[in-house]
């Protein structure tokens, strides 16, 4: 039984006296809390069908998949290339820096990979300052035991006018083409006597001042070229021409040429450094 609220209130006005019926059909307008409310009785829930049960929704709340036709799952595994592409651009990180993780390369070095080729620059740098420090001590020596390629140089530009003066004795004719030598010269071609002795280490000594004691070749590839210090007896370096960092090669050296393989891919020109060692 409903009975208007209208009607209630006028059973209740000053002077009035409700019947037990009134009470009761008042009290009967109402839903008390000790009885569930009609299904039918709630404004809205006329149609159940569009409510499903507390299980099924309990299990779409607990669905990982749920909506990921149109919705990016929280491990992002329905997101094609274009919807990541998409987001990046949407995000302005188009141009983010990636590190290598399992079986992808990253676009960057890693902290660890970086810190490795600081390491291995300064190795380089190290034996690079190594090699130029015991290349300034061989150019200050001014020891005349001779047993440094530059005291040889040294001494011949210092003995310049007694070799001049060796030259002048072979030109003139004097009697020492009569002097017998004693010892053996066979190394210098076995000269017969004096004029011819002095000739030849005159020759012998000139070709040593001419000679060049380093040259710096820069190459783009492997390949052959004349040698610059005319010696097999030579040290051969090589180094990028713009980082400085030492490169591979393979090397064979003869007196007229030198033979540069390159064994890895070559970025930039390489400066190639000849250095003539004693024998």
């Amino acid at each position: 039984m409903n009975t208007p609220l209208h009607t209630i209130f006028s059973w209740f006005q000053s002077g009035d006296f409700p019947t037990e019926a009134q009470f009761k059909a008042t009290f009967s307008s109402f839903y008390h809390k000790d009885y569930p409310i009609p299904m039918e009785s709630i404004e809205g829930f006329e149609d159940l069908s569009q409510f499903v049960s507390k299980n099924t929704f309990e299990g779409h709340i607990t669905d990982s998949g749920a909506h990921s036709g149109y919705l990016a799952l929280l491990n992002a595994a329905n997101l094609t290339q274009t919807d990541v592409k998409s987001w990046k651009t949407k995000l302005g990180i188009g141009n983010a820096g990636t590190v290598d993780a399992d079986n992808q390369s990253g676009n960057v070095y890693t902290k660890t990979q970086t810190n490795s080729f600081i390491d291995e620059l300064k190795e380089s740098d190290s034996d690079l300052a190594l090699e130029i420090a015991n290349i300034r001590k061989v150019l200050l020596s001014n020891d005349l035991s001779l047993d440094e390629l530059q005291e040889i140089v040294d001494f011949i530009k210092k003995s310049r006018t007694d070799i001049e003066a060796l030259k002048a004795v072979s030109l003139e004719e004097t009697k020492e083409d009569k002097v017998k030598l004693l010892l053996d010269y066979s190394w210098l071609n076995s000269p017969k006597n004096q004029q011819e002795f002095n000739q030849k280490i005159y020759d012998e000594v000139l070709s040593i001042a001419q000679t060049p004691t380093s040259a710096v070749v820069q190459i783009t590839e492997s390949t052959v070229f004349p040698n610059p210090v005319e010696t097999e007896n030579v040290i051969i370096q090589a180094r990028d021409s713009v980082t400085g960092k030492k490169i591979n090669i393979d090397d064979y050296a003869t007196n007229q040429t030198i033979e540069i393989n390159m064994l890895g891919e070559i970025i930039n020109p390489i400066n190639i450094l000849i250095l003539k060692v004693k024998p």
